[in-house]
């Protein structure tokens, strides 16, 4: 059974410091905290990462956290890559943990987690859009829980660059030497 509350407390977290955020952005949220980063790895992972970071400005998003928890049990982590290259941080151990964070995630686990997202909307919790919320139930069922996309909104606003890993795997590449990686947000 997975606790209401701490979804609530996911949501709401994130929508205090994107709160632009749409429906959509909740859904990929949570999808990263289950399933992680695996629908992005693969051959040309290594260099997409390196591509996209050589083409940010570091100037932009000055109050942007160096992680944002993903997951319910803060197991899961957004990696923000502005902070992380302010920081003067190796992009190969990045790369590393996200290969090393690698796992299947439980698709009941994912819906459950939406149905409760979608309950919390419907008492008026979170200000989501519920026509949105709606789509992309209908959209779901088992077998069928793609990634998204962020949305459009939520991409201007934020210009989301991140990675998702294990706060384990990130902490451990680390061995504690880089201090931020024990907190949700620092």
């Amino acid at each position: 059974m997975i606790d209401e509350s701490a979804v609530e407390s996911l949501v709401k977290r994130h929508l205090e410091i994107r709160p632009l955020a749409g429906a959509v952005d909740v859904y990929k949220l949570l999808y990263q905290g289950v399933f992680g980063v695996g629908h992005i790895l693969g051959v040309a992972a290594e260099t997409r990462l390196k591509e996209e970071a050589d083409s940010l400005n570091l100037d932009e998003q000055p109050g942007e956290p160096f992680l944002e928890a993903v997951s319910i049990d803060d197991s899961m982590v957004r990696v923000n890559l502005r902070p992380y290259l302010r920081r003067g941080l190796n992009l190969e151990r990045l790369y590393l943990a996200m290969t090393e964070s690698e796992a299947p995630g439980d698709e009941a686990v994912f819906l459950e987690l939406w149905r409760l997202v979608r309950s919390l909307a419907e008492q008026g919790r979170f200000g989501l859009d519920r026509r949105e919320i709606d789509e992309l139930s209908n959209e779901l069922r088992p077998g069928h829980c793609p990634p998204r996309h962020h949305s459009n909104s939520y991409r201007s606003a934020y210009k989301p660059a991140y990675r998702v890993v294990r706060r384990s795997v990130l902490a451990r590449l680390y061995d504690k030497e880089q201090p931020g990686c024990s907190h949700s947000t620092a």
